[in-house]
């Protein structure tokens, strides 16, 4: 098993509420495309500001949209016109602002996204990532929606865990692998909140388009 040093990952401030990680649906009134298609940039962020260490700090929401807004525009820009902003954010955008990054902060890791589609070696590269304390930036596509990733949150009162929501074509965070009721599970952060995730249903999906964005 494996997690981040820091378990709050970044805690975004909105009043007496705090985020786990932001949410694209914040844009809802001011950007229709990062609304509906930013799940990557709003990943990256979470991830640039852990790295540049947010976490153990937090940020207020405004700051957060400010920082997400700058680099939306500066370093992932999401194609325009009907059929390419349907793809969101490219891989090859994802892995060149990603370096711009850490060459700014004097840093120069290996980035590439799909470092492989092997389901035994994917496990290594998730665990060296957390180990090495840097968040996953993770992806989960597939064409039918009978096959969504499930994600469940940990209800407090019963001690189990309880199915919310599902993933079709989606970025997210991953920020640990823990082991519950006899099964791997995914620490994800999406939406603002914290959920968990089968590891064995994500990884049997493992392609180009379900994969991860590895730093080394």
């Amino acid at each position: 098993m494996a997690s981040l040093k820091y378990r709050n990952f970044i805690k975004i401030k909105q009043g007496t509420k705090d985020y786990f990680g932001g949410d694209q649906s914040w844009w809802k009134n001011e950007d229709e495309t990062m609304c509906e298609v930013g799940c990557g940039v709003i990943a990256l962020c979470n991830m640039e500001l852990y790295v540049d260490g947010v976490s153990r700090k937090g940020i207020s929401y405004d700051d957060y949209k400010v920082y997400v807004d700058k680099r939306h525009k500066e370093a992932y820009p999401i194609k325009e016109g009907a059929n390419l902003r349907r793809l969101g954010l490219l891989p090859l955008v994802m892995e060149r602002g990603l370096d711009k990054f850490y060459n700014d902060i004097g840093v120069d890791p290996v980035i590439s996204w799909c470092p492989t589609i092997s389901k035994k070696r994917i496990r290594t590269f998730l665990e060296n990532m957390l180990d090495n304390n840097i968040p996953v930036v993770a992806s989960y596509y597939v064409f039918n929606k009978k096959n969504k990733l499930d994600l469940y949150s940990y209800n407090e009162k019963t001690k189990d865990f309880d199915k919310v929501s599902g993933i079709r074509r989606h970025y997210f965070n991953i920020v640990g692998i823990t082991r519950r009721q006899g099964r791997d599970l995914l620490v994800i952060s999406t939406w603002g909140e914290r959920y968990y995730a089968d590891y064995k249903q994500w990884v049997k999906k493992l392609s180009l388009f379900s994969n991860i964005l590895y730093v080394e």
